[in-house]
């Protein structure tokens, strides 16, 4: 859910065969007509719906198509999971070729994007003409975030805000206090000096935090110094990517990991020591920002973990970014009063209870989350999170994969040394303007 992309291709891809898209996927089956004895048919409508992972036999979302199919029995609904890494690509694909599923599943960072090229039903006329399902059962804020210019295009499947997750371990051998609701970022910054270790040849061996190239923890960083990397409605990145608030705080992100006292792995670094969650269960880092999803690895491991309120920023604001999923409608469906009962299905209590069994996701309705919050104790920040959750460029602009792709272009020149931070945003904000204008 977290962060898959189809990035430029979607745009390139849509703009030359979008008109080319079909009447979708769905059929009636030939097989499943029945003749009746007043001399009608019993049709048998057949959907397909897809999310990436889920693709074990025995997933979640496959045990609800199959109770679906159940309860349905004039629809067959067949479910096709995709890998996460080739998600974007492969429905950008079928989309583009008019043979996508039914209802499929989008993540926060690409919602706006399908929406504005058309490939996403309006969900408002099917839920004004349902009196059997009501929104008010999800959290606001989740439906809110589903709404573009008063309209809303999915229904909420699951919710991750993001928040500050530290080794309990690290800390005791420190004896350092954990992370509190108190904790500044320059708080964290000097707690991960103090967790910072090197070897007898002055190798860090232990880090303190994790300065990750990702793009949501450093779009928070940016928040709480009060700057961005494009306008509010993403149209302009001039004198936000390349502000002298956006370079001097990119400065001081960028040297947590850069030369002797540093206190963040690398990337590469990262990469080699098979990631920040491996890092964390093994003890080598002590802190990171990031969503719900590693809690069911760390509840495996035999690491001592706690979670925290994201530390505020110099004003004393506090910033997230929920990472979010929700179920939504191929516009060039056949079948859209069937999928639309599918999605209702999908997004419901009983699915919201299923997921949120596995302690990966946070459910989506109040009534589910209410009972997750009152066994929570652990990881009760993380829910705390949501409610200073703001929207990242992503989901204000269908231009974002433009602002990502250059922004991160530009980071990774720094991070190789072959730029200053300066001059690697100013040429970026040049590059997304000028991309933006064409």
């Amino acid at each position: 859910m977290k962060k898959w992309s189809a990035g430029l291709a979607f745009i390139l891809m849509f703009s030359v065969v979008l008109s080319a898209c079909s009447s979708g996927t769905s059929k009636e089956t030939g097989s499943g007509k029945e003749e009746k004895s007043d001399g009608g048919t019993d049709k048998v409508v057949e959907l397909k719906f897809t999310t990436w992972g889920e693709l074990t036999a025995d997933s979640v979302e496959k045990k609800l198509a199959d109770q679906f199919n159940d309860s349905h029995p004039n629809i067959k609904v067949t479910f096709e999971p995709v890998p996460g890494d080739g998600y974007g690509t492969k429905l950008t694909t079928s989309l583009a070729a008019g043979q996508a599923p039914d209802v499929f599943l989008i993540g926060e960072g690409d919602y706006f994007k399908y929406v504005d090229k058309g490939v996403v039903e309006p969900l408002d006329d099917y839920l004004k003409s349902d009196s059997s399902f009501k929104t008010d059962i999800f959290q606001p804020d989740l439906i809110n975030m589903g709404k573009i210019n008063d309209k809303l295009y999915y229904l909420p499947k699951d919710f991750n805000p993001l928040a500050l997750w530290y080794n309990k371990r690290m800390f005791d051998e420190a004896k350092i206090p954990y992370p509190d609701a108190k904790w500044t970022w320059d708080d964290m910054i000097s707690a991960a000096k103090k967790l910072t270790k090197k070897d007898d040849k002055g190798k860090v061996k232990e880090f303190g935090f994790n300065a990750t190239k990702w793009e949501y923890p450093i779009y928070i960083y940016l928040w709480l110094n009060g700057t961005d990397i494009g306008n509010e409605d993403g149209t302009k990145a001039e004198g936000f990517m390349n502000s002298d608030k956006t370079v001097a705080a990119m400065e001081k992100y960028v040297a947590l990991s850069k030369g002797d006292d540093r206190v963040s792995p690398t990337p590469q670094d990262t990469e080699t020591l098979g990631g920040d969650s491996s890092m964390f269960m093994t003890d080598k880092l002590a802190m990171m920002v990031t969503g719900r999803w590693v809690k069911g690895d760390l509840d495996k491991s035999d690491v001592q973990y706690g979670s925290a309120l994201i530390p505020t920023g110099e004003g004393g604001d506090r910033a997230s970014i929920i990472a979010a999923a929700g179920w939504a409608m191929n516009a060039n469906g056949k079948h859209k009063k069937e999928a639309f009962e599918l999605m209702k299905w999908l997004s419901g209590t009983e699915a919201q209870k299923a997921r949120s069994e596995k302690g990966q996701v946070l459910p989506a309705t109040v009534a589910e989350l209410d009972q997750v919050k009152s066994k929570e104790v652990v990881d009760k920040p993380v829910i705390e999170m949501m409610d200073y959750a703001k929207k990242p460029i992503s989901m204000r602009s269908a231009n974002a994969p433009i602002f990502t792709e250059e922004f991160n272009k530009a980071i990774e020149k720094v991070l190789l040394d072959k730029s200053t931070v300066k001059d690697a945003l100013d040429e970026a904000a040049k590059t997304v303007d000028s991309k933006i204008k064409k």
